[in-house]
């Protein structure tokens, strides 16, 4: 295949397999390495440099008690957020507890090994491709579950798909809670700009 002066193919073609990742690498044209390094957390999200974007966080949340009437140990049981507004996930934080009255957890068992987790956005691109132990993929309120690089973008009118799964020895009474960090992107909507 021949290159430009600037790295693109002069004939084209139709690619019917994703490239590997030793051909996704930079042409190096113009004395460029073909790989950077760059951070991937804390998490950083994109900002627009359009002065009409603005950005706002919002904490959306599900959650389950052991008196739903879709709960069973064991099972998955699904909850969906759906955003109005674009934005971008951040961080997911979560936990478990015993809601009887003076109760507690079994000894040594983190809250968030008391449940498996996974999202899924409605369009069937999985951020979390099974569900996993809380543990591994939701954090707590001193150590946020950043999800890395530029966060989880949903589009406007998205929705996820949250799946929940209580496993034991998860308490007789529990409540799970999860939190999601957004990072919400508002831009003009009701008037335009006379340029």
């Amino acid at each position: 295949m021949q290159f430009d002066q600037f790295g693109r193919p002069v004939d084209p073609t139709a690619k019917i397999a994703m490239p590997t990742v030793g051909q996704m690498g930079g042409s190096g044209a113009g004395g460029q390495p073909s790989w950077v390094r760059f951070p991937f957390f804390p998490t950083a999200p994109f900002y627009s440099t359009n002065p009409n974007v603005g950005y706002q966080t919002r904490f959306y949340s599900v959650g389950l008690l052991s008196t739903d009437t879709d709960v069973t140990v064991g099972a998955e049981t699904i909850r969906t957020i759906t955003f109005d507004i674009p934005c971008r996930i951040i961080a997911i934080n979560g936990s478990c507890v015993n809601t009887a009255q003076n109760g507690g957890l079994p000894v040594s068992t983190s809250p968030r090994d008391l449940f498996l987790f996974r999202i899924e956005y409605t369009t069937g691109d999985r951020l979390h491709v099974a569900a996993r132990l809380g543990s591994t993929v939701v954090g707590t309120s001193d150590s946020p579950g950043e999800i890395g690089g530029v966060g989880y973008t949903v589009d406007q009118g998205g929705s996820l798909i949250i799946g929940i799964t209580p496993i034991n020895p998860i308490p007789a009474n529990f409540r799970i809670d999860i939190t999601l960090h957004a990072l919400e992107m508002r831009g003009s909507a009701n008037f335009v700009g006379g340029r």
